[in-house]
């Protein structure tokens, strides 16, 4: 949970706007969660590893849009199962039905937006990791094209 940074982005994107008239991107000041493959300056992308652990990020994946990236989702260790659950942050169950699964691996995303939790969550989809968790969730997903949305900044990249 990234609270604290979010604050202050959010009050300096307020004061930017006021001075300039200018949004900084499409997503100026909307809170945004994103997957925890995603690198954000100062946090971990562990994709579950806890040998990943502890190794903050050094680039920003998602600053150039202007959005307040507030949390980082829940993954499946690797990203390679359909269900999320991983040694080093725990299992993350289906909103509706705590005894079923959200999909992953994009899952931590699609249970934190099927309980309104986030205005607009980012994850990654090469075969269903968006696609499974929004139906298991009851909630849409856009797949974009290979590359449309951009990989640097991911994890293991």
């Amino acid at each position: 949970v990234l609270y604290e940074d979010a604050r202050k982005q959010a009050k300096e994107l307020d004061a930017e706007f006021a001075s300039t008239k200018t949004l900084r991107g499409p997503f100026h000041g909307v809170p945004v969660s994103v997957k925890d493959n995603y690198q954000i300056e100062g946090y971990d992308a562990t994709i579950g590893f806890t040998a990943w652990a502890n190794n903050p990020g050094k680039k920003d994946a998602c600053a150039s849009a202007g959005a307040i990236i507030f949390v980082k989702t829940n993954v499946p260790q690797t990203m390679l199962a359909f269900e999320c659950s991983n040694p080093l942050w725990g299992r993350t169950t289906n909103p509706w039905n705590n005894k079923y699964t959200c999909g992953g691996s994009s899952g931590g995303e699609g249970a934190l937006l099927a309980m309104d939790g986030s205005a607009l969550g980012i994850g990654s989809d090469i075969g269903g990791s968006l696609r499974i968790p929004a139906s298991y969730c009851g909630v849409y997903s856009l797949k974009p094209t290979a590359e449309r949305v951009g990989s640097i900044g991911t994890q293991g990249r």
